[in-house]
């Protein structure tokens, strides 16, 4: 219960903030999402999720977007990942691959930083005739996060993270996103997320994206507390 109160503390602080920013913002989206884990030892993991995509301030459904991801721990402080999403929606799919490392570093007991590099690439089709078209996109990504294990149970953080596109060789600025969130293990197999997203966009704009997680997790190491 005292972690439960921690949580809702951290999520009521976080929705004044909002409420007290909202004017700052152009537009307003959402991407709730629900996962399932499943861990081969304590180095393999793969991960399916299911994202609902909202924009236009909530009221606009946009798409729909599936992902496969799998992680492979080095060792303590180095992770190795590889994230192919399908999206879809009435009228338009595309495939996303990301390629992905993680360097996580502790502070202390309790602080932790990482840093985490991505290449990114897009695309509607591989053949010759839809590439002609829609060549792929590709984006370099970088994020900084400081986390804080508030308890045993809950996870506190912040991130930010740079975008760039790649463009014939050349590298230009596409999307800046940093965002506060935390994580809650409701027990062994169960856990919670929220965070919340700023984005600014390389077309001036500022967007808010507020979001919602739930993961189910299997296999090694998971117990039902």
């Amino acid at each position: 219960m005292k972690y439960l109160k921690i949580f809702f503390l951290f999520l009521l602080s976080v929705l004044f903030i909002i409420k007290s920013k909202a004017q700052l913002f152009d537009e307003w989206e959402a991407r709730p999402n629900i996962a399932l884990k499943y861990k081969f030892n304590k180095q393999w993991s793969v991960t399916g999720t299911y994202y609902h995509y909202l924009e236009n301030n909530f009221k606009q459904y946009n798409k729909s977007v599936m992902s496969v991801d799998a992680g492979f721990k080095i060792n303590s402080w180095l992770k190795a990942g590889i994230d192919y999403r399908y999206g879809f929606n009435s009228r338009k799919h595309y495939h996303d691959i990301r390629y992905s490392i993680a360097f996580d570093f502790k502070l202390s007991p309790r602080w932790k930083v990482a840093y985490r590099p991505m290449m990114q690439q897009e695309f509607v089709s591989l053949k010759k005739e839809h590439l002609v078209k829609n060549p792929i996109e590709y984006f370099l990504r970088n994020r900084l996060t400081l986390s804080y294990d508030a308890t045993s149970n809950l996870e506190l953080y912040v991130f930010t993270e740079n975008y760039l596109e790649i463009e014939e060789g050349n590298m230009g600025f596409y999307r800046q996103k940093s965002a506060l969130g935390s994580d809650y293990k409701l027990n062994g197999r169960n856990k919670i997320g929220f965070r919340f997203e700023v984005i600014n966009k390389k077309n001036g704009k500022m967007v808010a994206r507020p979001n919602l997680s739930y993961t189910y997790s299997l296999g090694y190491g998971k117990k039902i507390n």
